[in-house]
């Protein structure tokens, strides 16, 4: 009995094993919670990125004040603005911005300021560039209520028209160098000097006088003179060089001060003619220079070395011009008390720039580049990295 007992709870027992066994399996993943698809599994929503509307420039308005030009962007909305400079201009962008036609209308009236570009640029920008060339400084603002983006363009001070004195080296009984076709120096220089004061009166409105107008004799201290009472700013001396080795040729500036090198003691001692009062070795040129005002010395030095950088940057683009650089040398036409330069244009002596000279278009050539000098040694502001050759302002370009 006992045996059939201990048989039937044994039994039991197993019965119940097995009956907990289903329910142990039954609580793990089944095999095909792997392989359903994606989509049985409830949808993920992602948060939207909403871009911010594209405004637009409704309009743009510009006026003149006293001392400044404002111009106004009138905008749809508030806008966020970059900017970026450079020595010759500063860009506003506006971004996430468009042009409307109307303020493309407006910004192609012959009223608009020239100082100011405004175009439509890449992703939704408008590029708004100021010209610091033409401005003294500027500042921008942004408002709203209505909304609008308001630039202020400030003037330079005005400048008095510089004068310039032209001084066409010789003339009359003195022909000055003579080459080998009978080029005479006086002839050349005088027509050259003419062409150069025309672009300096039309493109910088500067006042030009010449020393002579026509094929008269004048004295060294009759120019200087003339200068003087002119009260000039800058005195230009134009002049035809010469070698006794007609293979030299090229173009060579001076100004005002101990000659550079023996050569330059021959250059000065040819111009000053029979008013040689400053020999070979003779410490009086010296004095002067040392004496000579610090300021007008540093200004005829950026006059000479900016004249000579552009009339051979002209001249290179159509003929092999020689560059003999800027030299010193007491020059009585020179002792001025205003800056000043003389221009060795070319060596009438030698064949082939004795041909050119005589040349129209050489001469228009030549003139344009030392008109350039001028031009870029006059217009010097605080954005350019030019120095100087006026004793004061700059110049305006028109």
């Amino acid at each position: 009995m006992k045996i059939a007992s201990h048989l039937f709870s044994i039994l039991v027992c197993g019965a119940a094993v097995l009956a907990c066994i289903p329910v142990a399996f039954s609580k793990q993943p089944s095999d095909h919670l792997f392989i359903d698809p994606i989509s049985s599994f409830p949808p993920v929503h992602l948060a939207k990125t909403v871009s911010p509307p594209v405004l637009t420039v409704k309009n743009v308005r510009s006026g003149e004040h006293p001392t400044h030009t404002r111009v106004v962007l009138d905008m749809t909305g508030k806008v966020t603005v970059r900017q970026t400079r450079n020595q010759t201009r500063a860009v506003i962008t506006l971004a996430n911005s468009t042009l409307s036609s109307r303020a493309q209308q407006a910004i192609k009236r012959k009223t608009f300021p020239r100082a100011v570009t405004i175009s439509q640029g890449p992703s939704h920008t408008v590029n708004m560039t100021l010209h610091l060339e033409d401005i003294s400084k500027y500042t921008f603002h942004i408002y709203k209520n209505p909304h609008r983006v308001v630039v202020d363009l400030f003037r330079p001070p005005p400048s008095p028209p510089f004068r310039l004195i032209i001084d066409p080296g010789h003339g009359g009984k003195d022909p000055g160098a003579i080459g080998k076709g009978g080029t005479q120096e006086k002839t050349i220089v005088l027509q050259i000097a003419k062409i150069v004061r025309d672009l300096v009166q039309t493109r910088l409105k500067a006042k030009v006088f010449l020393t002579r107008s026509t094929d008269v004799f004048l004295e060294l201290k009759k120019r200087v003179e003339f200068a003087e009472k002119k009260e000039a700013d800058l005195f230009l001396s134009i002049h035809a060089n010469s070698h006794t080795r007609r293979s030299i040729q090229g173009v060579e500036i001076y100004h005002f001060g101990k000659a550079s090198d023996p050569r330059a003691w021959d250059v000065a001692a040819r111009e000053n003619g029979k008013l040689r009062q400053f020999e070979k070795g003779d410490p009086r040129g010296q004095f002067i220079a040392d004496k000579w005002h610090e300021k007008k010395i540093e200004a005829s030095r950026n006059f000479a070395w900016t004249t000579n950088g552009k009339l051979i940057s002209v001249l290179q683009k159509g003929y092999p011009i020689k560059d003999h650089g800027v030299k010193t040398a007491p020059f009585h036409v020179l002792s001025g008390t205003m800056p000043g330069i003389l221009a060795e244009i070319g060596f009438i002596s030698n064949p082939t720039e004795e041909k050119r000279l005589r040349n129209k278009t050489y001469q228009r050539k030549l003139a344009e580049g030392i008109y350039q000098g001028i031009k870029q040694c006059t217009q010097t502001s605080k954005q350019s990295s030019t120095p100087s050759c006026l004793l004061r302002g700059k110049i305006e370009d028109k």
